[in-house]
């Protein structure tokens, strides 16, 4: 015979297993904190395609260099604290884009741009160590295949750095430049359809390409393994939108997991979602769209503005305010409601920590109308 007290029990244990649950379950979907973000300065009045950022004068905080479009390209000098003074040692003329490294392995940080002339090759600058720059006697020899963007990367894994450029003539492709340790480079004889992002996707060591497949090459996105040698294998392609332009889409790991995934803009439009490709870890992707956070085309940066483990999104809209996703660790981004600035034309966002307090911060390039670029402060508690 069961007892009052024990039902009772039975009863009493039964909610707290379905509250404990319940608990649990609101505890893996609760909403990401909100990042707070103060604007803190405005830098330069041309219009500046890119920034990228790297300690170039090897005091220990970021400094900027500003691939201008319509001007001479610029170093900015961080004081320790965010805020930028112009070095006047301003190297080469107009530029597209820029990457920062360790080019010829002597420890300090060296610079490629890429021209925003059709007439000029990507040029490379070598660091003296204290931030004063030389140009090389050396290019790449792309003097007339309109280079565009550009990022560094260790292709054949030989612990230098290769370069990898994206060219808008043509056929739309991206080129690898291999190292030979010295800051010599030669063309390899492969070419990746679109715009190449780069990154570990297969967690093996080395780094493998997602590329933005132009039109004229196809819809979607193409995955390349890296094999070695250096070599490439496509493993996979995925029909997804695509919104083509330099910085529209980047890796990171969204939903926490481990591996990086890829964001990237899916259209122009105002109410064009978000591409999510979701990474399973070994560079397998799945295609999630995003019809909860849409961005008017533009430039996407991952990291984690709030410290939750899991990458956020950098949205630079086309005449539209600068936009927050927020991760919510389960393969999707939930609009943050935060929108930085007015509706100027905003470029590549670079990520970093400005201001030395632990936290990611935003430098945002203006382009269009021109400058000035813009400092973001993460100001999250």
């Amino acid at each position: 015979m069961i007892s009052v007290a024990s039902i009772q029990f039975r009863i009493l244990f039964t909610i707290m297993v379905v509250t404990a649950t319940s608990l649990s379950l609101f505890a893996e979907t609760a909403m990401p904190e909100h990042p707070s973000f103060i604007r803190d300065g405005q830098y330069g009045y041309s219009a500046t395609f890119q920034v990228a950022l790297g300690d170039l004068d090897g005091d220990g905080d970021l400094d900027a260099v500003f691939a201008n479009m319509h001007a001479r390209s610029e170093i900015w000098v961080n004081g320790g604290n965010g805020r930028f003074t112009n070095s006047y040692k301003n190297i080469g003329s107009e530029a597209h884009g820029v990457g920062i490294g360790d080019l010829d392995g002597d420890g300090d940080l060296d610079l490629v741009l890429t021209p925003a002339s059709d007439s000029e090759a990507s040029r490379i600058y070598f660091n003296d160590g204290t931030g004063r720059f030389t140009l090389a006697t050396h290019d790449l020899g792309d003097t007339s295949i309109a280079a565009n963007s550009v990022e560094l990367l260790d292709a054949d894994n030989d612990g230098d750095l290769d370069i990898s450029v994206y060219y808008f003539a043509g056929q739309r492709h991206s080129r690898l430049y291999l190292n030979d340790g010295a800051g010599i480079f030669a063309v390899a004889d492969l070419r990746f359809p679109g715009i190449a992002t780069w990154g570990d996707i297969d967690n093996d060591g080395d780094v493998d390409a997602v590329c933005l497949q132009h039109e004229q090459n196809g819809s979607g996105y193409r995955i390349f393994l890296n094999i070695g040698e250096p070599g490439f294998e496509e493993s996979q392609h995925i029909d997804a939108p695509v919104f083509f332009s330099p910085g529209s889409g980047d890796l990171g790991d969204v939903d926490g997991d481990g591996d990086l995934d890829l964001v990237a803009s899916g259209g122009p439009s105002l109410d064009s979602p978000l591409t999510v490709l979701l990474n399973d870890g070994t560079g397998t992707f799945s295609y999630e769209p995003l019809n909860s956070f849409s961005a008017h085309g533009g430039r996407i940066a991952l990291g984690d503005f709030n410290g939750d483990g899991a990458a956020d999104a950098y949205v630079g809209c086309i005449d539209y305010p600068k936009l927050i996703g927020l991760s919510d660790r389960a393969g999707s981004l939930i609009d943050s409601g935060l929108q930085l600035g007015s509706s100027d034309m905003a470029g590549m966002g670079a990520l970093g920590d400005l201001d030395g307090d632990g936290d990611l911060d935003l430098f945002v390039a203006i382009y269009g109308q021109g400058g000035p670029n813009q400092v973001w402060l993460n100001t999250t508690e």
